[in-house]
């Protein structure tokens, strides 16, 4: 396993730490840029709210692929190398979304999007926390585990107040894939944490088995993952068609707020969490999470967008909570040498759920109504999160 440097200087080591924040909101803010348009491709390429879904069960299959070996591959090649392949396959994600002349072409651009944000995850996610592991650990924390959330937000608000003064989206495309270019080629700027590496042979074999250190908590941090993103899908998934059958929206800016109020303020979630016990921070989330639930589910049932809103600020603040308070657990039983590994398993790990939890959600969309995805979504998290925070906090000592 990796050994990090930590006799680096402590400047340069915050410039990495930021590039490599940079890194990971770009390739996330580019992933999140065509949801709030798949309204107007339903029209010009013809999709239904099942196709619709299905783009996501693409883009899934591209992040859990590669977050068998996506950890160890930056143990053995180093952080830098794969970081900037995350940044290269967002950049052929966009170009494709850019053209995309079919449906066939979407889906093969959200696998390509799946691909690179696998590796953010992974490789990149390792990175920011191997920056920070002796300062700003809360930063690093922070970022490594609702980073992707903001990225989210920042491309899915983007394109919607674009959309407001011109419809030629491929320009926003054609300027991430210059974003993610300029962050690869400021790569050179930061320093590699990896100095003692493995060997590829030993990396590529896929990643199987959970750490014994972390055999009693790694179900609990799974656990809220897999609540936390699972219902965060129906978001990033469908709040384009919610906002069109619920709330009248007849352009992409609604969906976009939408999105954006569900994912950015899980930020906030992350010092909230640092402030407090693990065992308060994961119960008091989790209770949260499921009491805002209830309250989404019937705001949209009633079509009350001035309701629903503020309630997706508060999801995306308890979602934040209970992702940093997960993270940290597992950091706290492992060794610094093992971040890679560790960020490999709990996106793994959440990410594997939330694709079966996808493919349920697409077949759900084809026959029932979306307020009752989002209400089986919210029972399935439920399922998910409360056993752990009530019963799997019992061994937790940190």
């Amino acid at each position: 396993m990796s050994e990090i440097n930590n006799n680096g200087n402590t400047a340069k080591s915050w410039r990495s730490a930021l590039i490599a924040t940079a890194a990971l909101i770009a390739a996330f803010a580019a992933a999140a840029v065509p949801i709030p348009l798949y309204a107007d491709y339903q029209i010009t390429l013809g999709l239904t709210d099942s196709d619709i879904s299905m783009t996501t069960v693409y883009y899934l299959a591209g992040v859990v692929c590669v977050l068998f070996m996506g950890g160890s591959l930056s143990d053995a090649l180093g952080r830098r190398p794969m970081v900037a392949a995350a940044l290269i396959s967002g950049a052929i994600g966009c170009a494709l979304f850019a053209w995309l002349p079919s449906a066939t072409v979407l889906q093969g651009a959200r696998l390509v999007q799946g691909i690179s944000c696998g590796l953010t995850m992974s490789a990149t996610s390792a990175f920011v926390l191997d920056c920070t592991s002796h300062h700003h650990r809360t930063f690093g924390t922070t970022m490594a585990s609702t980073g992707a959330l903001i990225g989210l937000t920042v491309g899915s608000l983007g394109i919607g107040v674009f959309a407001i003064y011109s419809q030629c989206y491929a320009i926003v495309y054609v300027a991430f894939v210059a974003a993610m270019l300029v962050i690869c080629a400021l790569l050179p700027l930061t320093h590699e944490t990896v100095t003692h590496r493995i060997t590829v042979r030993h990396a590529v074999r896929p990643l199987v088995h959970v750490p014994k250190n972390l055999h009693g908590v790694f179900p609990i941090a799974a656990g809220c993952y897999i609540a936390a993103w699972g219902i965060g899908m129906f978001f990033q998934s469908l709040s384009t068609p919610a906002a069109v059958q619920y709330f009248g929206s007849t352009d992409p800016l609604l969906p976009a707020i939408i999105l954006a109020l569900a994912m950015a303020p899980s930020a906030l979630g992350g010092p909230m969490s640092a402030r407090t016990s693990t065992r308060f921070a994961l119960g008091g989330g989790s209770v949260l999470m499921l009491a805002t639930c209830a309250g989404l589910f019937f705001a949209l049932k009633a079509g009350a967008m001035m309701a629903f809103l503020p309630l997706c600020f508060v999801f995306a603040v308890a979602c934040g909570i209970i992702l940093s308070a997960s993270l940290h657990l597992l950091v706290s039983y492992s060794d610094p040498s093992e971040s890679a590994t560790v960020i490999s398993l709990i996106n793994f790990g959440g990410y594997a759920g939330t694709t079966i939890i996808s493919i349920l959600m697409s077949a759900l969309a084809a026959v029932t109504t979306l307020a009752n995805v989002f209400a089986l979504l919210a029972a399935i998290g439920a399922c998910a999160m409360i056993p752990g925070a009530i019963i799997g906090l019992k061994s937790v000592r940190k």
